[in-house]
């Protein structure tokens, strides 16, 4: 080891309890603000840490992977549902430092905040921090997504959920407004009516755990770890991030303005009702096939298409979450 790595090892190790990184582009540009606030507050606890603001896409996996690399174990994500994923991705994409010996913490600024909503980590960024200065951590399982992009193969690592289909079509109209400065909740809902009215459903074939469970066309694919996306819809109502196991839910094709009036079971859990509706609960792995292709959302960001194959690992990290109370 070189003398600046034993350098930037001693830093993180002795001098640093944790690493934050934060979105530029997140809450519109407001996570610079809320990290002042976020910073002061911690300072004020006695909580030491470096911090580093993301400078181009994908900037948060670099970051988040050379801290772990560099002896970092606590990991702060300052923006929304997308930098998480980056930041998870960044401590999954090494194999030096066993995941299981990282903690992952999230300040929300998005505008979906779907991960943090599952583990009741309050909006309010002081109130967030104090979670952090507390220490209620729980572990967490992490789903393994292969993909494909621009004809090659594709990995990353998936907190909350994925999706295809209509679900990936929404998520890259409103990501590409969003890099053009537009967004917000009523953006999203503009993509979902515009989505909706443009969309062609797709033929998928899908395996879980190696035997077939779908085939035909459909209007959605979701993976669940978590249950809530989109700003608070349930797809995966019953998924749980720590019980080692992947939910899977399929909207089969169906007549749209039907749909329409059914789409509050998206909000209120009660989508199973739904007969277009196929589901399972209790799978470990799952492939995916599609014709013609369907893109890949995970955590809301765009990863690529299909073929898709997803696997769990059970109790993969260890998160800051207020659930940790409630048990």
């Amino acid at each position: 080891m070189g003398y600046y790595a034993i350098f930037v090892f001693v830093y993180f190790t002795f001098v640093y309890d944790w690493k934050v990184i934060i979105s530029r582009k997140s809450g519109h540009g407001k996570a610079a603000e809320v990290w002042n606030r976020v910073s002061r507050f911690l300072e004020l606890h006695g909580i030491s840490f470096s911090a580093t603001f993301t400078e181009y896409k994908y900037h948060a996996i670099e970051i988040a992977r050379d801290a772990v690399l560099a002896g970092c174990s606590k990991l702060v994500a300052v923006g929304g549902d997308g930098t998480m994923h980056e930041v998870l991705s960044g401590i999954m994409s090494q194999d030096s430092v066993p995941s299981t010996r990282v903690t992952l913490a999230m300040i929300p600024v998005g505008s979906g905040n779907d991960w943090p909503r599952l583990h009741k980590v309050p909006c309010d960024p002081l109130e967030a921090a104090s979670l952090i200065v507390e220490g209620h951590s729980m572990l967490q399982d992490v789903v393994r997504i292969e993909s494909v992009l621009d004809g090659r193969p594709m990995v990353r690592h998936m907190i909350n959920i994925g999706g295809l289909g209509y679900d990936s079509y929404v998520c890259h109209l409103f990501n590409s407004s969003r890099e053009k400065g537009k967004g917000g909740g009523l953006r999203y809902l503009k993509c979902l009516v515009k989505g909706f009215m443009k969309y062609r459903c797709k033929d998928f074939t899908i395996k879980v755990d190696g035997h077939e469970f779908f085939r035909g066309p459909a209007l959605s694919v979701a993976l669940g770890n978590g249950r809530y996306c989109g700003g608070g819809m349930m797809q995966t109502p019953d998924a749980v991030c720590d019980d080692g196991i992947l939910d899977i839910t399929v909207i089969r094709s169906f007549w749209k303005p039907k749909f329409v009036f059914k789409l509050k079971k998206l909000y209120d859990g009660g989508i199973y009702s739904v007969k277009e509706v196929v589901h399972t609960t209790a799978c470990k792995s799952i492939e995916i096939l599609a014709e013609p292709k369907s893109l890949l959302e995970v955590d809301g960001e765009s990863c690529g298409s299909t073929p898709v194959r997803a696997v769990m690992i059970p109790s993969a990290i260890n998160v800051i979450s207020a659930l940790d109370r409630m048990r």
